[in-house]
């Protein structure tokens, strides 16, 4: 799971390690950086606070990447739910999940380093709402929504806070195409990206190799949206 220790390597927390996104973020700058992954396959609740403020204590950090997330897929047979029926219990699950929890670990983080860059992941659906029309018997959860669009707020707010001395940005991919997805879900959603195509996961890790390096050095409170340009239309 880490990359080869050196005098010279960044130490980075990846959450959300064995998902799609922390599994090729491992893979392609496990050279450059050690990396330590935290991840609920793994025993690993990230909505514990003891056991994030006993981690903390016990590693050191340069950066930190958030990619934990309730996110509901448009799997194939999958059923739709209309959101003025949506349960509270549920919105506030992918608040405890996607924010409180991703928070928390930005806190404990402050608490218990001196400097680092800290890079979040937002969404599509955190800057616009939903395309409905692409889905079949599929809603995506206003909840999701609702929770990646405080994830953006939350880093404009601590990287105005806490500059210089620590770095908060955010990144928003587009959709990264997942063989599970419904086939008509996935060429409606071709339609609306200049690109004609949804992401490859190995397009995604670039950007996150940016913002943990000193290229980077003078980048915080922004949104770095890399969608092939779903929201420029």
């Amino acid at each position: 799971m880490a990359g080869p220790q050196t005098m010279s390597c960044k130490k980075i927390l990846v959450t959300g390690s064995e998902g799609l996104i922390g599994k090729r973020i491992r893979k392609d700058l496990g050279q450059e950086y050690d990396i330590v992954g935290l991840d609920l396959q793994n025993g690993h609740n990230l909505t514990d606070e003891v056991f994030v403020e006993d981690w903390f204590k016990n590693n050191k950090l340069d950066g930190m990447i958030l990619c934990h997330a309730f996110n509901p897929l448009p799997l194939k047979n999958t059923s739709k739910r209309e959101p003025h029926n949506e349960d509270l219990d549920n919105i506030r699950d992918y608040f405890e999940v996607n924010v409180v929890s991703a928070f928390n670990l930005c806190c404990n983080f402050i608490k218990n380093n001196d400097s680092g860059s800290i890079v979040s992941v937002s969404s599509l659906y955190g800057l616009n709402s939903p395309k409905h029309r692409i889905y079949n018997n599929f809603t995506k959860p206003i909840g999701y929504s609702l929770s990646k669009s405080s994830i953006i707020l939350m880093t404009k707010y601590l990287a105005s806070y806490y500059a210089p001395k620590y770095r908060f940005n955010t990144v928003v991919l587009g959709g990264i195409y997942d063989s599970r997805f419904d086939p008509d879900f996935v060429e409606k959603y071709n339609d609306n990206v200049p690109f004609d195509r949804m992401m490859n996961v190995d397009e995604a890790t670039g950007i996150f190799d940016f913002l943990l390096s000193d290229k980077s050095s003078y980048a915080t409170g922004a949104v770095f949206t890399i969608d092939g340009g779903w929201t420029a239309w």
